[in-house]
């Protein structure tokens, strides 16, 4: 763990509003305080992308997005959009958004950093495609992630190669859709209203031209895609945007046999139902996840991954024990554990990510209650109908939403498990919550660097990460674990929340700096921890 300074003042909350009118909350905190600022990793029309490290953690790698004002003049809205559909998806094989600051001069948008590269970078040397069966699985992570998309009513608008990235480097790595700039939300409505012609030429349906379209558009530019990946050029282009255009709505579909006879004939199948020119009669993308194709057994290239599992990731719990394990405690715990799961690596979450995917049968991003069912009886875990329901609940269940219960006859949300909830339910707490961790953690929400939390500091953290919750609900969340009710939170008190055995403490202010030392009672030694 690093350390980092930080200034004692408050700094402003400032809003922005999306075209809708949602509010979103940002942090004019000096960004530079709180990360490292490495390589440039792109260059964009209202920007550039930069990795970075955060000062008091340097174990994880971010992107952050950085906008400048002067050029997004009159499209403030745009990064408005942008920043909330970020927000509202949740799912692993779609870039995740951090948090979200301004100054004078720029917006900066924290992601998730993706350390493998653009999709067409995995080509083998001296090769312009990719196998099959690579195809295969990166098409249906990649499915799965729009599927989800889709039904929270996000259309991306510009699905291509150079959008898709991948976690790591190596060939079993997650792919993950980047770049929201150009979604939207759409309702059926204003699917029958003509709208902009947005997104790659390239890449365009043939409706998106005529300016009438719904998340069909997906579709067709996941098609053009996975064509380009498959032989290494698309299946129709032309000199001129002019031209292409006309292509794209008249050409036929052609498989030239110098570059398709060696594959499956599911594939050709599989992409003339999404490179169908009626969007009506294109297939959505839950649809396309049932395809024939993905049952297809194709000879694998793909090396295994033969590097052992570090000792720490090892983990003999059944799903049943995790969730049966989770307790909602504290709201405000839920919060830290919320920034804690940010905090931490690929590598750190891999196996839990596994856990989901191989739960979440039907590749929805979620986890309904038939396939939690079907993964307890899988391991041997016998679970009443009512106590799946109870740890659905338990897990699932947020005070802003409303949840399906199967007993009522009203209209509710579906009973389902976002891929962040199981994370944040299924982490092994004895493990993760070390004690540099838990100094990291609580030094991350004392933003003032007075060795307590504030109502402010939480606002604080809170619109870094976009939100904004009523003054009551966080008093409500302070007075849960403020016994003394002073209206701050100690070191003491936030270790008490966390459920975490430590040492007695001992707190020493020296000019503004805190001498931290942890105090063994069943040893003589003193181990010093300094913040600046």
């Amino acid at each position: 763990m690093g350390c980092c300074i930080k200034s004692n003042k408050l700094n402003k909350i400032q809003v922005i509003k999306t075209s809708n009118g949602v509010n979103i909350f940002t942090s004019t905190t000096d960004i530079h305080q709180i990360y490292t600022f490495g390589k440039m990793m792109g260059l964009g029309v209202f920007g550039k992308v930069m990795m970075a490290r955060m000062k008091s953690n340097d174990e994880k790698l971010f992107a952050i997005k950085i906008v400048e004002k002067a050029k997004l003049q009159g499209k403030e809205t745009q990064l408005s959009n942008e920043i909330y559909v970020l927000q509202k998806l949740d799912h692993p094989n779609i870039v995740k958004f951090y948090e979200v600051y301004q100054n004078n001069m720029n917006f900066y948008i924290c992601m998730e950093y993706c350390g493998g590269g653009e999709i067409l970078k995995r080509f083998p040397q001296h090769q312009n495609s990719l196998t099959e069966k690579q195809c295969q699985k990166i098409a249906l992570k990649v499915l799965s992630a729009m599927a989800y998309m889709h039904e929270q009513g996000i259309i991306h608008r510009d699905i291509k190669p150079e959008n898709i990235l991948f976690g790591k480097k190596d060939l079993n790595s997650e792919p993950k859709i980047i770049d929201f700039g150009m979604a939207i939300t759409l309702d059926e409505s204003q699917s029958k209203t003509r709208m902009n012609c947005v997104g790659t030429p390239l890449y365009v349906a043939p409706e998106v031209i005529d300016g009438y379209y719904s998340d069909k558009c997906d579709i067709w530019s996941f098609g053009v895609m996975l064509f380009y990946l498959l032989c290494g050029y698309p299946p129709f282009y032309a000199g001129n945007k002019k031209d292409l255009f006309y292509n794209i709505q008249n050409q036929e579909l052609i498989f030239d046999r110098r570059h398709w006879n060696f594959m499956s004939k599911e594939i050709k199948t599989f992409l003339k139902r999404i490179l169908c020119k009626n969007p009506l009669i294109r297939p959505s993308a839950k649809d396309l996840l049932k395809d024939p194709w993905f049952n297809v057994s194709l000879d694998s290239i793909d090396k295994p991954n033969l590097r052992p599992p570090s000792d720490y990731f090892e983990d003999c719990r059944s799903i049943y024990q995790m969730l049966k394990n989770y307790k909602n405690g504290a709201k405000f715990k839920k919060e830290v554990m919320k920034v804690l799961i940010n905090l931490m690596n690929e590598k750190e979450l891999e196996h839990l990510k596994k856990v989901f995917q191989k739960i979440d049968g039907d590749n929805s991003g979620t986890i309904t209650y038939q396939e939690l069912q079907r993964a307890f009886l899988s391991e041997g875990s016998r679970v009443s109908q009512e106590e799946i329901k109870t740890l659905m609940m338990a897990v699932g269940f947020e005070n802003d939403d409303e949840t399906e219960d199967c007993s009522s006859a009203k209209s509710y949300k579906p009973l389902v498990i976002k891929y962040s909830d199981f994370l944040l339910a299924c982490i092994d707490e004895r493990k993760v919550l070390t004690k540099d961790k838990l100094l990291s953690l609580f030094k991350y929400f004392d933003t003032q660097n007075k060795n307590f939390i504030t109502k402010e500091n939480i606002q604080e953290i809170l619109a870094r990460h976009g939100k904004s919750l009523t003054d009551t609900k966080i008093n409500q969340m302070i007075y849960e674990i403020d016994p003394n009710h002073d209206e701050k939170i100690s070191f003491d008190e936030f270790c008490q929340m966390m459920s975490t055995n430590v040492p007695a403490q001992f707190i020493e202010f020296k000019e503004g700096n805190i001498e931290h030392q942890m105090v063994s009672p069943n040893r003589k030694e003193v181990e010093l921890i300094q913040f600046e």
